[in-house]
C-alpha cells in the first residue's frame, strides 16, 4: 500500500513547516491490535488526503498549546510579566487504565542535577569531596573551573559535599552539601548552587552599593542578570514544583515536541528516505548533494532502496517524564553496517564528559570509546539525517548549511538569531563500549554563557542502536515518572532501533527527569550512534 503524506505550504517554519515528506500521526490506544493500529492509520490518512489540512491532526498539535501549560504572572524587579511554565501532569493520567496508585513511586536512584553559579568577577574551582573535609586534608577532586558570571553543572546526590575555592590560590569561600527536594531551602533550590560574594541578606541596599562601585559596567549587568534568574527560580518552583535550569531569558522550544500523555501511546509519521536495502558502495560516498529535495525528484541513490514510496515510522511512547519514544526499524541492516564502516574506518579516542569536565577515567563516569560521523560523508549519512529531521517533525534544511534563500526564510521565524546558519544538529557519534564500560547517570543538556541571550542548548536525542548481542549496555532512564515500579526505565538495544527523548520542557526549562545512563555491558560489545539536535539554535 502506497502511503501517501498529506500536501502541505512549502515554509521553512520548524513550528509550522510539514514537508512533503512528513504525514499525518494518530495516537492509538496500547491495546489495538498491531493490525488494527495499521489499518486505522490507512483510514485515517486517506481522509487527510481528502480534506488536506482539515485533519492534519499533527499540524493541529503543532499549533496548539501544550495543555499542561499554566499561565504564571511574575516581577523580578522589571515589571510584571506573564510566562506560560510546565507543570507535570499527575501520574495517574500516564496510564489509560486505572493507574497502580495516584502518586508516582520515588526512584530507587535519587540523582539529579546541580548547576554550580559563579557571581563573582573572580574564577572559582569546584571540588568535590569524598567525606566532608577532604579539601582541607588536600583529598578532594577538582571538578569545574568557572569563570566569572558563568555556570557549570554535573548529575550528583543528596548528601553530596562541595567546595567552592579560589582558582588562582586553592582559598576556600564557600562549602555546600546537596540538598534533596524535601529539604531544600527557601533562597536555594535542590539544583542551584550560587557563589555571590556580594550579597548581604541583612543589607541589600549595602549590596546593592558594592556591586555599583566594584563592578564593570558589563559586569554588573551579568551579576543581575544571574540575581534575576536566582529570583525566577523562586517563583516557578511555587507554581511548577521543579527548579529552573534554564536561564530566566530563555524562550520556549521554537521546533516541535511529540505528546507523551500516556504510556504505549502511539505516534506514526511517514517520510520519503526509505531503507537503504542493497550496498550502494563507494558511490554512496561520492553522491553527497545537502540541498532540498524539490516536488516529486528522486531521492539520493532509490535504485538502492526500499520501492515503496515511504516508509511508515512509529513512536511509541516508553515514558512521559521524561518525555522518551522507542522507534523500531529505524535503521535498515544495510545502513547500520554502512555506520560502523565508516566510524571504524576512523580512530576511536576516550569518550568525554561534556560539560561536566574532569577526566572521565579517573572519575569513572564515562569509560567507552567514540569518534564522529558527519553529514556530508556519505549519501546514506545525508538520508539518516533527512529521515530524523522527519521523525522529529523538523525541517531537514535546520540540520545543515543552508542557501541564502532558506536562510532568509528561517531568519523570519527564528527572529534572526545569529548564528542562523549553522546546523542545530551535531555530527553523529559514534561510540564502542567493551566489556566492563559503561556511561553513568548524565543529563546532555549544558549551561550557556550570559553571552548567548537565547541559552541555547540540546533539545533532543537520538540514539541508534547498532548491535543486539550483547548481555548488559541498556539505556537506563533512572528517575522516570510512574507508578509501578522504583527501578529505571530500561531500553535493551536492538539493532536498527531508535529512541528520541527530550532534554527539554515545553516552557524552555531542562527537564532534570532526562538523566540517563548506558548501563554496563557484561558480555560481548556495544556500537551506538547519536544525533544531538539543539533549541533555537546552535552556538557551541
Amino acid at each position: 500500500i502506497d502511503i501517501i503524506p498529506v500536501a502541505m505550504p512549502s515554509i521553512y517554519n520548524p513550528l509550522q513547516h510539514q514537508t512533503r515528506n512528513t504525514a499525518c500521526n494518530m495516537n492509538s490506544q496500547h491495546h489495538f491490535s498491531s493490525f488494527i493500529l495499521f489499518i486505522v492509520h490507512i483510514l485515517l490518512l486517506s481522509e487527510c488526503q481528502c480534506q488536506q489540512n482539515q485533519c492534519s491532526l499533527t499540524k493541529k498539535e503543532i499549533e496548539s498549546r501544550d495543555p499542561a501549560l499554566v499561565k504564571m504572572k511574575y516581577n523580578i524587579g522589571d515589571g510584571k510579566k506573564t510566562f506560560w511554565a510546565y507543570v507535570t501532569p499527575p501520574v495517574s493520567s500516564f496510564y489509560q487504565r486505572d493507574p497502580p496508585a495516584l502518586r508516582k513511586v520515588t526512584p530507587m536512584h535519587n540523582g539529579q542535577a546541580a548547576k554550580f553559579i559563579n557571581l563573582s568577577n573572580n574564577s572559582i574551582s569546584v571540588y568535590w569531596e569524598p567525606q566532608p573535609g577532604a579539601f582541607d586534608e588536600g583529598r578532594a577532586v577538582e571538578i569545574r573551573r568557572i569563570p566569572p558570571f558563568s555556570a557549570k553543572g554535573t548529575s550528583t546526590f543528596p548528601t553530596h559535599s562541595f567546595v567552592y575555592a579560589t582558582t588562582d590560590d586553592g582559598i576556600a569561600v564557600k562549602r555546600f552539601v546537596v540538598q534533596d527536594v524535601d529539604n531544600a531551602s527557601d533562597d536555594v533550590g535542590e539544583n542551584l548552587y550560587p557563589y555571590d560574594p556580594y550579597d548581604d541578606p541583612s543589607n541589600q541596599k549595602k549590596a546593592h552599593e558594592i556591586v555599583k562601585h566594584e563592578l564593570s559596567k558589563q559586569d554588573e549587568e551579568m551579576y543581575w542578570t544571574w540575581r534575576k534568574t536566582l529570583s525566577f527560580d523562586k517563583e516557578y518552583r511555587k507554581v511548577t514544583g521543579r527548579t529552573y535550569l534554564a536561564s530566566y531569558r530563555r524562550p520556549p522550544p521554537i521546533h516541535f515536541m511529540w505528546p507523551a500523555n500516556y504510556f504505549n501511546q502511539v505516534h506514526w509519521v511517514t517520510t520519503r528516505e526509505t531503507h537503504f536495502t542493497s550496498s550502494p558502495g563507494d558511490i554512496a560516498r561520492t553522491t553527497v548533494n545537502l540541498r532540498r529535495i524539490e516536488g516529486d525528484e528522486p531521492i539520493a541513490l532509490e535504485q538502492y532502496r526500499d520501492q515503496a514510496a515511504y516508509l511508515n515510522m512509529s513512536l511509541k511512547v516508553l515514558s512521559c517524564a521524561p518525555r522518551v519514544f522507542e522507534i523500531e526499524n529505524f535503521l535498515s541492516p544495510i545502513e547500520v553496517d554502512h555506520i560502523i564502516e565508516m566510524g571504524t574506518a576512523a580512530t576511536l579516542g576516550d569518550s568525554t564528559l561534556g560539560d561536566e569536565g574532569g577526566d572521565p577515567k579517573k572519575r569513572n563516569v564515562r569509560t567507552s570509546k567514540n569518534t564522529w560521523v558527519s553529514r556530508h560523508q556519505s549519501a546514506i549519512i545525508d538520508s539518516i539525517y533527512r529521515r530524523a529531521a522527519d521523525l522529529m517533525r523538523i525541517d531537514e534544511a535546520m540540520l545543515r548549511t543552508r542557501t541564502k534563500e532558506e536562510e532568509h526564510n528561517i531568519n523570519k521565524i527564528s527572529n534572526n538569531l545569529k548564528p542562523a546558519n549553522k546546523s542545530i544538529a551535531e555530527d553523529l557519534q559514534l561510540v564502542h563500549y567493551s566489556v566492563s564500560q559503561e556511561y553513568q547517570a548524565h543529563h546532555d543538556f549544558a549551561y550557556a554563557p550570559l553571552s548567548d541571550e537565547v541559552d541555547s542548548a540540546r533539545f533532543a536525542t537520538l540514539l541508534l542502536y547498532l548491535n543486539e548481542d550483547m548481555k548488559g549496555g541498556e539505556t537506563a532512564f533512572p528517575r522516570y515518572i510512574n507508578a509501578h515500579t522504583f527501578l529505571p526505565l530500561q531500553v535493551k538495544p536492538v539493532r536498527g532501533k531508535a529512541v528520541l527523548f527530550y532534554s527539554q520542557l515545553p516552557d524552555g526549562n531542562f527537564d532534570d527527569f532526562s538523566q540517563h545512563a548506558a548501563k554496563k555491558v557484561f558480555s560481548g560489545e556495544k556500537w551506538l550512534i547519536n544525533l544531538w539536535v539543539w533549541d533555537p539554535i546552535r552556538v557551541r
